[in-house]
């Protein structure tokens, strides 16, 4: 029985069955399974395994965001000058707008645009 579990491989994803063949198989934990529902189990643990890299990535990139706002650089203390005195200039503040990622200098520059554009075409 122990052959047949490891020669099963779905028709629909050979590929990815080869690659994550080891992976799956420890997840199982040797658990004899029947091909009839083998497939589904499968899909259940790819799955898993996308929301836990997409988890990972989610946090990578509050992490990266958070040490960029601790740690600004350069450009980003001058693009948050940029915006203040485009909201000093058109008296208005952004506040909604701020959901954004605000420790993306571009971001921020394009804030500012915004603002003076809009100060621009009122006056």
């Amino acid at each position: 029985m122990g052959k047949l579990m490891d020669s099963w491989s779905p028709k629909f994803r050979p590929r990815k069955w080869k690659r994550d063949k080891a992976q799956f198989a420890a997840w199982m934990d040797g658990a004899v399974v029947r091909s009839r529902w083998k497939r589904r189990r499968f899909g259940i643990w790819r799955e898993d395994q996308c929301a836990v890299r997409a988890q990972r990535a989610r946090i990578a990139e509050w992490q990266r965001r958070a040490e960029r706002v601790a740690n600004p650089s350069p450009e980003l203390i001058a693009a948050y000058q940029q915006l203040q005195a485009a909201e000093a200039a058109s008296g208005a503040r952004i506040g909604c707008a701020r959901g954004g990622d605000m420790s993306d200098p571009k971001t921020i520059r394009a804030l500012a645009r915004l603002l003076s554009d809009h100060a621009n075409r009122v006056s």
